[in-house]
């Protein structure tokens, strides 16, 4: 039997800017929608990151101590759907919360596709369009997206709209940041 894999660009165990509480972000890697202005140009290609079982990516969330939920985002999660969903499915087995972002409109959706969705708490559905680029909402880069709430789960939390930037110190000692930067604070991260 086939060990299912999952080819991921980053994680980050604790985050509190990706989703409702604290939460373990995957960077999935890979994606073929390449957005105009994309901020994760460094997941596009399907020959980076590092592949890992979904047993054992399951098995590292199970032991993270004190988080609410997951969240997926990439790169484009949607283009390994069937992996994607079997982490889904697992994560809501250990009564944790599912948050996924996806540049892909509904419509646009096969049957596996759909599947993550509607197994998910908080789905953010669309391209990032560059013309319509909005760091004061919460969860999202542009205007068009759309916030979903398949489960009824997070129905009634409501979405404080505000920008919310992360850094995190790694163990090298650099300075990563996460969210929706403004032209100001990037250009203060790049002078460090």
């Amino acid at each position: 039997m086939k060990t299912e894999t999952l080819r991921i660009g980053h994680i980050s165990e604790h985050s509190t800017i990706y989703g409702p509480g604290v939460r373990f972000v995957i960077w999935t890697q890979g994606c073929t929608l390449a957005c105009e202005g994309c901020w994760n140009k460094q997941y596009w290609s399907m020959k980076g990151g590092t592949e890992v079982s979904v047993d054992s990516l399951i098995k590292r969330i199970a032991s993270t101590e004190d988080i609410q939920g997951i969240t997926l985002l990439g790169g484009e999660p949607l283009q390994q759907a069937e992996p994607v969903l079997k982490v889904i499915q697992a994560v809501k087995e250990l009564n944790l919360s599912v948050f996924l972002y996806t540049g892909y409109d509904v419509e646009e959706f096969d049957e596996t596709m759909r599947a993550c969705f509607d197994n998910s708490d908080i789905v953010v559905t669309g391209r990032y369009l560059q013309e319509n680029r909005d760091t004061s909402l919460r969860w999202r880069g542009s205007t068009n997206q759309v916030v979903h709430h398949p489960s009824g789960r997070y129905r009634e939390l409501e979405i404080e709209e505000r920008n919310e930037i992360e850094f995190i110190i790694g163990p090298d000692g650099k300075l990563a940041m996460f969210g929706y930067p403004d032209a100001e604070i990037s250009a203060w991260v790049a002078e460090i």
